[in-house]
């Protein structure tokens, strides 16, 4: 049992809590197929706009005006985004943007309950546990912090939102990098030591590893091979 060793279990999603293909299928289909629509019914909105701007940004422009350059009328600027947004979400971009953008359209979703977050069956049980034995169970994932609450408040097993304490995603920093991991700590107001994260991609566990944290590496069915690594390997969190 990990409870006396660690304080915090900090997740990943895909891959370890979800199913990528649900993610990279359902979801994204659902964000490439309704964003226009909602970008229609909400391009006035400070939450849009504020999104649209940091999209802008990431695509390397010094404003969401800059990047609208040319275009005269709203489906102009529509027809624009979401174009580039769709060939971004075909990239699999972590784009900060371009996840908050994601994470309103995907609210719609789940609110309306087309959409239910999947959950691979030892995860309910493992919160429980963790929770049970005073664990703090954090996410961190490049999926918005919007989209990570809406989609645990909104799972197949239920609401599993109220069971988790913090989340985090790219504006912490890249998922690949030692000092996201170390701000993600500070915040957590705990060692990192005391922290383990689970995750699918060997990367992520590097430098969660290089910032001092406890790693566990995911094999779920349909995760890409992991190759050499020196992270201790899990099927499920039914050990942990």
């Amino acid at each position: 049992m990990i409870s006396g060793k660690y304080k915090v279990v900090l997740l990943d999603i895909e891959g370890t809590t979800s199913a990528i293909d649900f993610v990279h299928t359902i979801m994204f289909d659902y964000a490439r197929n309704n964003l226009e629509d909602f970008l229609d019914s909400n391009f006035e909105t400070q939450e849009t706009i504020d999104a649209l701007e940091v999209f802008a940004q990431d695509e390397k422009q010094p404003s969401l005006a800059a990047f609208l350059v040319g275009t005269s009328s709203k489906a102009e600027k529509i027809d624009r985004i979401v174009n580039l947004a769709s060939q971004r979400m075909k990239e699999d971009s972590k784009a900060t943007g371009l996840k908050a953008l994601q994470g309103m359209v995907w609210r719609k979703g789940f609110n309306n309950g087309e959409l239910k977050g999947h959950i691979y069956n030892d995860v309910p049980t493992a919160f429980h546990r963790w929770k049970n034995a005073n664990l703090t169970i954090a996410i961190y994932s490049s999926g918005s912090i919007l989209a990570q609450k809406i989609y645990f408040a909104n799972t197949t097993a239920g609401n599993l939102g109220t069971l988790i304490t913090h989340h985090f995603d790219t504006t912490s920093g890249p998922k690949r990098t030692a000092s996201s991991y170390k701000i993600i700590a500070n915040n957590l107001c705990a060692d990192a030591s005391e922290i383990l994260f689970l995750s699918d991609v060997t990367e992520e566990l590097d430098a969660a590893k290089n910032a001092g944290m406890g790693t566990g590496l995911l094999i779920r069915p349909g995760n890409k091979p992991a190759g050499n690594n020196d992270h201790i390997a899990y099927d499920d969190f039914n050990t942990l």
